[in-house]
């Protein structure tokens, strides 16, 4: 599946999804956002995908909202409602990437700003290279932040740091990221498109339904008490018990042999 704004390649239980705006800034808009939501809703729900890479085209990962789209929305007198339908598709869009039971990556190979933080960052496993770069901007303009963008960064950096970045309009670099505990790894620049492909391979080569409960128990558990988390953990290893994959994993070690999910 194709179109000019999002580029969807499937192969072996795996997906690329390329953000390809690269002449606007891959700037979240009206037609990218209907573009990158129909994308989402097919990987989420194709049986045969695994694991999902989302990366960029261009020097911009994201450059976030589009300002010339919100021009025209003040000009048409519209920006508010323009604003509400574009939160809406994005919350949507946030949500599913979390909540979908396959593996999400996204790698961050330049800026990563506005809305594109809170995308970015709804991965279950986010890599930079050494020239990204998260850019806060929501109060240069005017703007709070949306998409999760300041929920993950608070998870991740605690109320001082968040605040800090927010509300001084920061800018963290990638290996800051990745020293701060803001994104999973730093990748090499030369090599960032093989390593995020090579992660993907690996993950779509594990046993699907135990890499979606493992995702499920870590997510959930944010907001769970420890005796809550515990128990979803049981739950969660007697349904592996149950399925044919923790099956196949003992036989396959004890067999010295690679498993066969």
């Amino acid at each position: 599946m194709m179109n000019d704004l999002v580029l969807l390649e499937k192969k072996d239980g795996h997906a690329l999804i390329t953000l390809n705006a690269s002449q606007s800034g891959n700037t979240y808009n009206e037609a990218m956002a209907a573009a990158l939501w129909q994308v989402i809703q097919d990987v989420r729900w194709d049986n045969e995908i695994k694991a999902i890479l989302m990366r960029s085209n261009g020097t911009l990962f994201s450059g976030g909202g589009d300002l010339g789209a919100f021009q025209r929305g003040v000009n048409q007198q519209r920006l508010p409602a323009l604003v509400e339908d574009l939160s809406a598709t994005l919350n949507a869009t946030v949500l599913a990437i979390r909540g979908m039971e396959k593996i999400f990556i996204s790698l961050i190979e330049g800026v990563c700003a506005g809305a594109g933080i809170g995308l970015s960052l709804a991965a279950d496993v986010t890599l930079v290279t050494e020239n990204a770069k998260f850019v806060a901007g929501y109060i240069g303009i005017g703007a709070v932040p949306d998409g999760g963008s300041s929920f993950a960064v608070l998870q991740a950096l605690g109320l001082p740091r968040a605040l800090d970045f927010f509300l001084t309009n920061g800018v963290i670099d990638g290996p800051q990221a990745a020293e701060m505990g803001l994104v999973s790894r730093l990748v090499s620049t030369e090599h960032a498109a093989d390593e995020a492909i090579a992660l993907l391979e690996k993950i779509s080569q594990g046993p699907p339904a135990a890499l979606a409960r493992t995702k499920k128990v870590l997510i959930q558990g944010v907001s769970r008490t420890f005796p809550e988390y515990v128990e979803a953990e049981r739950q969660g290893i007697i349904a592996s018990a149950a399925s044919g994959e923790l099956p196949e994993g003992v036989a396959a070690f004890l067999e010295k042999r690679p498993p066969q999910f």
